[in-house]
């Protein structure tokens, strides 16, 4: 039979009790009881306390604590002396070393001695005792995974070696699989009583399944006070959550409190059955940007292009100027950021991606990067534009934390309904629950640790709510800015869902790339300069077209934008040729674009200085002032062979049309292949 704490604990001589009471106790100088029962009494209290025992195992030392190391990964905790004395990792220990590490254990009651039937001696841990050290030591291994996670509860439970040799690996899986199916996990919540009940469903919904207990109190429920122990022991029989104490910190969190924890499977379930608004619930108000910023970051590039945009000496851009700036830009920021702050956002990017760089004379001008921006298509641009605001560290919350869910995020969107309307709070708790699952996986608290000064990790800058609070704020003012997802508002204008729009399920892969053209154009142009945008739900490239040379007049079901000479003027700056100028219009009419319409169109454009280049080499220019201009700038006399006529001149040989176009083009000229 083997021996337990009990029977390892009665075994002992009255000459090993004072040993045995003074190392328990933890205190060599403590006072015995008066009774050798009252003494054994209170050693089996401490050895049946985990925390204890975890403590006394830990300062055994090296010796003691190697040989207690190799006994509980024998099978059965159970090893002869012969065995002990071979065993790799006490090699080092003498026979002699090892006969008085054995039997202070012993004296401990941490190991008992007995002789197979072979006669060797033969040395065991008591099996309630290794139970418990092994217990403890793989939560300690699989940190905070396992109070998290109904995988991590299951694992843990059956881990236990009593129960680990009832139920195989094989069947611990088939009931997680079982266990963590929606519907399963829906039911198991109806099925609590109905006060816990009621506050798992408002902690899922409000907190993402978790719940400080310093929350709680300030919590308007039909509960009248904080019941962790009963809770927990419902919750986990229930296999819904658990209660228990988390301490953070080492992971750069600010929470340490006793926790109702509703398990990640468990909160997904619940989240999904609630998250979808559907039609009785959409929201009062909608806010939608488009691609507004990718044709506000063209704008701010061409503004830098004709003007002399000065900066101060700390590298900012002179509130005047930011106020000409703005002039220019689409005025339609929506309600979550200032038309200031889009601006701010536009240059921290330009710069950050060189598209501009700063000049001796303290102005900015536009590099190789910010030339080759604009040809690019509108996918190219979105996708750089989200690389920068995933690693932008300009936003509220640790960015350790925040880089890595604003990733997860990004991936759980991928497994929602493109254009349909969520809870604003579904992914953001979704993203923040699973990081925190991951946290030993992403060695989170070795990276804080290696940030610690005078070895003192930094202080948590958010607790757990705050972290999915700052995502939300990023999807608000990042996600939305970028036009990847709209917002919902209540009627009290608190935003309340968002849903991902066609442009962010494409950048995502979401949606196919291709979508088929459909049979009606969606542009009409008038005599008057005027373009109205029908819109098709995929016109996301057409729109940013349009923006780049005409202006935006009217917002709303129907977009209106505006021809005049200074947008010909400014799309051609920014790279747009005169010939999708107008095969944008055309290809895309309903109606036949008006004659005066196209003709005005070349007209400014010759007007704005564009010249056209042909295989040859011969420049061209339908206006004489344009190509003398041309012939005498110092700058082109490297090129120029001879002037043909007033519209047209030749250039020397020894090049391509393509870098002639380059080099005119490093002389801002404008210049178009033919």
């Amino acid at each position: 039979m083997r021996p337990t704490v009990q029977s390892a604990v009665q075994a002992l001589g009255k000459a090993d009790l004072p040993e045995l009471y003074r190392f328990w106790n933890g205190n060599p100088k403590a006072s015995e009881p008066s009774t050798q029962k009252q003494l054994r009494a209170d050693v089996l209290e401490w050895m049946g306390d985990p925390e204890v025992v975890g403590s006394r195992i830990a300062d055994l030392g090296r010796r003691m604590g190697g040989i207690y190391d190799v006994l509980l990964g024998a099978t059965r905790y159970t090893a002869t002396f012969d065995e002990l004395a071979v065993s790799r990792s006490i090699a080092y220990l003498s026979t002699y070393d090892l006969e008085a590490g054995l039997a202070v254990l012993g004296r401990r009651a941490l190991v008992a001695e007995s002789k197979n039937v072979h006669g060797s001696r033969t040395f065991v841990i008591p099996s309630d005792l290794g139970d418990s050290v092994l217990r403890q030591r793989r939560a300690a291994r699989r940190g905070i995974f396992d109070a998290f996670t109904l995988r991590g509860h299951l694992d843990r439970i059956y881990d236990d070696p009593a129960r680990a040799k009832r139920t195989p690996p094989s069947r611990v899986r088939a009931m997680y699989k079982t266990y963590s199916g929606e519907p399963a996990c829906v039911a198991r919540i109806e099925r609590l009583p109905d006060g816990l009940r009621a506050l798992i469903e408002q902690i899922v919904l409000e907190f993402g399944g978790i719940l400080p207990r310093g929350f709680f109190d300030r919590m308007e429920t039909e509960l009248p006070h904080w019941n962790g122990r009963r809770w927990g022991k419902i919750l986990e029989e229930s296999l819904v959550g658990t209660v228990e104490r988390l301490e953070l910190g080492q992971y750069g969190i600010n929470h340490n409190d006793e926790t109702l924890i509703v398990f990640n499977e468990v909160a997904l379930a619940w989240l999904k059955r609630v998250a979808v608004p559907g039609d009785p619930d959409r929201p009062h108000d909608e806010a939608t940007l488009g691609v507004d910023l990718v044709s506000n970051i063209s704008r701010f590039l061409s503004f830098i292009i004709d003007h002399n945009v000065r900066f101060t000496v700390r590298g900012e851009i002179f509130k005047t100027t930011e106020k000409r700036i703005l002039q220019d830009l689409i005025p339609n920021p929506g309600r979550e950021l200032e038309r200031s702050e889009v601006l701010g956002f536009i240059y921290r990017f330009s710069r950050a991606q060189t598209l501009i760089e700063s000049t001796g004379e303290r102005t900015f001008a536009l590099t190789n990067e910010g030339r080759d921006w604009e040809p690019q298509n509108l996918d190219h641009k979105l996708q750089a534009l989200l690389e920068y605001v995933v690693e932008e560290g300009d936003l509220g919350g640790e960015y350790h934390h925040q880089v890595r869910m604003r990733r997860l995020f990004l991936r759980l969107v991928k497994r929602i309904e493109p254009e349909t309307w969520y809870d604003i709070m579904y992914l953001p708790f979704l993203a923040r629950n699973q990081y925190l699952c991951n946290l030993d996986e992403f060695a989170v608290d070795e990276w804080f640790a290696s940030q610690s000064v005078g070895g003192h990790a930094p202080a948590g800058a958010e607790d757990l709510q705050r972290m999915a609070w700052n995502l939300v704020s990023w999807v608000r003012k990042r996600l939305y800015l970028l036009g990847l997802v709209d917002l919902g508002y209540d009627a009290s204008q608190r935003p309340v869902a968002m849903r991902v729009t066609r442009v962010g399920a494409k950048m995502l892969g979401l949606v196919a790339d291709d979508e088929p053209a459909t049979g009606m154009g969606s542009l009409v142009a008038t005599p008057d300069f005027e373009v109205v945008l029908f819109p098709t739900g995929n016109d996301a490239e057409l729109t940013h077209d349009l923006d780049r040379f005409c202006d935006r007049e009217k917002i709303g079901h129907l977009k209106h934008f505006r021809i005049n000479e200074h947008s010909i003027h400014r799309g051609l700056t920014e790279g747009m040729s005169l010939s999708r100028m107008c095969s944008t219009l055309e290809d895309h009419a309903r109606t036949p674009v008006p004659g005066n319409v196209l003709y005005s169109i070349r007209d400014w454009a010759a007007q704005a200085g564009l010249l056209f280049l042909n295989e040859d080499l011969c420049v061209r220019s339908s206006v004489p002032a344009v190509l003398q201009k041309f012939l005498v700038d110092p700058g082109v006399k490297p090129y120029l062979k001879r002037a043909l006529d007033e519209s047209s001149a030749q250039l020397k040989g020894g090049g391509s049309p393509a870098r002639m176009r380059s080099l005119l083009r490093d002389l801002d000229y404008l210049v178009e292949l033919e």
